[in-house]
């Protein structure tokens, strides 16, 4: 399979050369195919279609932006569930598959074999049953029949979140383009730059509608070939160059271009004419000698500030605080430093936030890791991983009546580890729960150890133990009706909760 996938890109590949010599198809679709999905391909390893079964897949098409659009397909059918890793134990079962995926895809007009590749998650509910997940990868490939209509196929393949429940799924059917496909040129444009002939200036060369047609690389309404600074915005009174600062000096020769002076000064600003041009004069608004930057010598704390820039003339102080105190050397002055002896930002008034959070170190629990106020500047559990945490509850297995670890449990306390690993602020809360059957001394004890057997898995894989906390509470807290198999399922369980510190 992988090998077919591999094909079909390089196949896709060498299509875009031609599907991008035509006009973007942004129309959104829907699509009606029959389904054939193939669990037993992961074991067999061969085409053997007696392994195929049927369905049918209804799927819409939204048009994100240029060749993206998002897809949401919905499969019914029936199939054979393998129930062992040999292949000789199936389930017939209802098929029903909910997608979300996103596909890359030329979407020109007049092609006549357009693919795509499309790759997303996936909801699988057998038998309206069990509920699991599914990275489905895939090619399309679509044949223009006419206007909006294509014949649509497309071949899958769905990694399961599942044991036993990687497949193969391949679809056929027709794909309809909402409005259709306008393929009718309205009017001769050369250039293609979005301007007919009859109203291009340059109908030949691609330009902007501002310069009637002709092109304007820096879009300051003068053309190209009447523009002296063509990749520069200007104005007309200076033949399309910058003069930013107004003063009639063009910034190309300004040697300040944001502040109006003179040419004698090669456009810089000489506010007091002591001869040091205003961004070299310590005081430009006081004429003082070169040797003093341009400022009268005065400074009465010797700090090498003049007084009349100096905001603490009787402290001595470096310029970079203007001549204030700075203890801490943060560039901040110590009477404006909330932190004086640590270094800190101006923005936290001299307090240091190590993770750029916005809240200072004092104040946050997760000092390392960025995260919102609203949350006492950790960051955010992401909904994937509370699923993740949710699905570890229900799916971390033990041997029966023991507190020893199934072999299939490593995968998802693996995938707790990594969660742990990313919040390295968080703690972790380990619960064990029980069903009611046996005493409940038993459970409570059955419980303590199942959440330790948990916690020792999380310490062997490098998560530190003082992160970690762990109890039992046998049958006390229940989530559903012990009076049922389902029930005493759910309540046979171990929690993960992540806590700030």
């Amino acid at each position: 399979m992988r090998t077919l996938l591999l094909s079909l890109a390089f196949a896709f590949v060498l299509s875009m050369p031609i599907a991008h010599a035509q006009r973007d198809l942004t129309n959104d679709y829907i699509a009606v195919r029959a389904l054939f999905p193939n669990y037993q391909y992961q074991i067999d390893k061969d085409w053997n279609w007696d392994d195929f079964t049927s369905g049918f897949e209804f799927e819409y098409g939204r048009h994100l932006s240029g060749p993206l659009s998002l897809a949401f397909p919905l499969k019914i059918g029936q199939v054979k569930y393998p129930n062992d890793a040999s292949g000789n134990s199936l389930t017939q079962g209802g098929l029903f598959n909910l997608d979300a995926l996103l596909h890359l895809r030329p979407l020109k007009s007049n092609v006549f074999f357009s693919p795509n590749l499309f790759a997303g998650i996936g909801a699988n509910y057998e038998d309206l049953r069990d509920l699991n997940f599914a990275l489905p990868l895939g090619i399309g490939l679509d044949f223009k029949l006419g206007g909006g209509v294509y014949l649509s196929t497309k071949g899958e393949y769905r990694i399961g979140f599942t044991d036993l429940r990687d497949n193969i799924q391949l679809g056929a059917g027709l794909k309809f383009f909402l409005g259709g496909v306008d393929d009718t040129a309205k009017s001769k444009d050369t250039d293609k730059d979005g301007i007919v002939d009859t109203e291009d200036q340059c109908p030949t060369v691609p330009g902007t509608a501002k310069a009637m047609g002709c092109p304007d690389t820096d879009d300051d309404g003068i053309t190209d070939a009447k523009d002296a600074c063509p990749t520069e915005a200007g104005t007309a009174a200076t033949n399309g160059c910058p003069d930013t600062d107004n003063d009639g000096i063009i910034n190309s020769k300004d040697q300040c271009p944001t502040e109006a002076g003179t040419a004698a000064n090669n456009g810089c600003p000489d506010t007091d004419n002591d001869g040091i041009i205003n961004s070299k004069d310590q005081c430009p608004t006081e004429a003082g000698p070169a040797s003093n930057n341009g400022c009268p010598i005065r400074d009465a704390d010797g700090d090498g500030v003049i007084d009349a820039n100096d905001e603490c003339p009787n402290a001595a102080g470096p310029a970079s605080t203007k001549g204030c105190p700075d203890r801490d050397s943060d560039g901040i002055a110590d009477k404006n430093d909330a932190c004086p002896d640590v270094k800190g930002s101006l923005a936290n008034r001299g307090c240091p936030d190590t993770d750029g959070d916005g809240i200072i170190d004092s104040a946050d629990k997760c000092p390392n890791q960025p995260g919102p106020a609203s949350n006492n500047g950790c960051p955010e559990i992401a909904q994937k991983d509370r699923e993740t945490l949710t699905f570890a509850a229900r799916n971390v297995q033990f041997e029966t009546g023991s507190a020893v670890l199934k072999n299939t449990s490593n995968t998802i306390l693996d995938q707790v580890v990594d969660i742990l690993k990313r919040y390295s602020d968080y703690n972790v809360r380990v619960s064990g729960h029980t069903d009611n059957v046996g005493s409940d001394e038993l459970n409570l004890k059955l419980s303590k150890a199942r959440a330790k057997a948990c916690t020792d898995y999380l310490v062997s894989k490098g998560i530190p133990a003082n992160r970690i906390v762990f109890d039992g509470f046998g049958e006390s807290r229940p989530v559903a009706n012990n009076a049922t198999p389902q029930g005493r399922t759910q309540n046979r369980r171990t929690e993960f909760e992540l806590y700030q510190k």
